[in-house]
């Protein structure tokens, strides 16, 4: 492993980032609800967006800008209490005036900002008060203002999501990835609810950066599954600015590809897991392990199938040793399994062998349930391929 946790590390940790949040009166409770991060230099933007048919006002507006101006970035504003979807025409000239005011407060070109917005559908924009939240922001950027921003993002969240990490790389240079997140239950692969900011002072070529966050997104985001639903809102966007002067990257068979891929991986990863277990309250963290399935579309199909049934979220969160409800979402995911093959397990202890029961002791069994993590896995043996499906259970499940 070639990178380490910064501890309190945040979105503008990373060489040539600033940051902030400021409250603009955009939520019923007086908090902050707009963020804004700054990149010093001109950096190169990936990015993600919700698969849903129906798109936000602010994804038209930054699949426009990114379709000519990916590579000259600037910043990602990002207000929370309103949504600006199902908002028509005027909503989307909303989000153009958003961009316009912060690039000229910021003094960088118009077509290098970048919006986010999480809230309440179908309400327009108050822009009375987002024109001087927005002039508040710029005027408090600075380098340690990510955690302020990570707070300004929350709507149903209980607390701020935002890691950073610093990446070894050869002759003794290093980099940094920071990032912040919100979602709440609401998440499912189709990254509804749920908005991601990552920045990084590497340099690396357009085409790799884009598909590196489509690898890191589809290990982790897309594992999410809670409450469903497709939110026309929802993305992840990456900045890399090249502020650490090491030498781009450019060659994906590289060492130092595959290390900074491992590392946005984990960054990737640990926020996604931040969202799962701020969603499931005091309840619990559950891991759905699918392993030897014959491809990878069985593999996901069985994933996303259990971690969606209300049954096992429900055994989870009562630790109950009965794995029946598990055993019936599998054969309600309709893939063409061999029954006699299957095996199931609770973590490392086996209720099902050769698609046979396992004598177990009940109360070692609960005691394994009974935990705020629980691991389920699921072994089709028929093949080499895996997936991985992270929900909650809640008393509620």
């Amino acid at each position: 492993m070639s990178y380490r946790i910064i501890e309190d590390g945040h979105v503008s940790s990373p060489k040539g980032y600033r940051a902030t949040g400021v409250s603009s009166g955009l939520k019923e409770v007086r908090s902050r609800d707009l963020a804004l991060i700054y990149s010093t230099e001109p950096a190169r933007a990936a990015a993600m967006f919700t698969t849903s048919s129906i798109l936000a006002a602010p994804i038209f507006f930054n699949q426009a800008v990114l379709a000519h101006n990916a590579e000259n970035i600037r910043a990602v504003l990002i207000n929370a209490g309103h949504a600006n979807a199902g908002t028509g025409q005027p909503g989307l000239l909303d989000a153009i005036e958003c961009a316009k005011l912060a690039a000229d407060e910021m003094e960088v070109p118009r077509d290098s900002v970048l919006l986010m917005s999480t809230g309440r559908i179908g309400v327009p924009l108050p822009m009375d008060k987002l024109r001087p939240g927005i002039r508040r922001a710029v005027s408090e950027l600075d380098s340690g203002g990510g955690r302020r921003a990570a707070l300004a993002i929350m709507t149903t969240d209980t607390r701020p999501k935002e890691r950073a990490l610093s990446l070894s790389l050869k002759n003794g240079h290093a980099v940094t990835i920071g990032g912040l997140a919100k979602g709440g239950r609401m998440t499912s692969p189709s990254l509804a609810t749920m908005l991601c900011a990552l920045t990084t002072d590497l340099a690396m070529d357009l085409r790799l950066l884009q598909r590196s966050l489509e690898q890191s997104v589809a290990k982790s985001f897309s594992r999410l599954v809670l409450d469903g639903g497709a939110s026309p809102n929802d993305g992840v966007i990456l900045l890399a600015n090249g502020a650490a002067d090491v030498e781009p990257i450019t060659d994906p068979t590289s060492w130092e590809y595959g290390a900074w891929q491992e590392a946005l991986d984990a960054i990737c990863a640990d926020l996604a897991q931040q969202i799962v277990r701020d969603a499931s309250g005091s309840g619990k963290f559950v891991q759905l392990h699918v392993r030897g399935a014959a491809n990878d579309a069985m593999a996901q199909q069985v994933a996303q199938t259990v971690a969606r049934s209300p049954a096992v979220r429900a055994a989870c969160a009562h630790g109950t040793a009965d794995w029946g409800a598990l055993l019936l979402a599998i054969g309600a995911s309709q893939v063409d399994l061999r029954a006699d093959l299957l095996e199931l397990r609770f973590g490392s202890m086996p209720v099902m062998i050769e698609g046979m029961p396992v004598p177990i002791d009940p109360l070692s069994a609960v005691q394994v349930l009974a935990g705020n993590e629980i691991e389920l896995v699921i072994d089709m043996h028929l093949g080499t391929h895996s997936a991985i499906a992270w929900t909650c259970a809640t008393s509620g499940a």
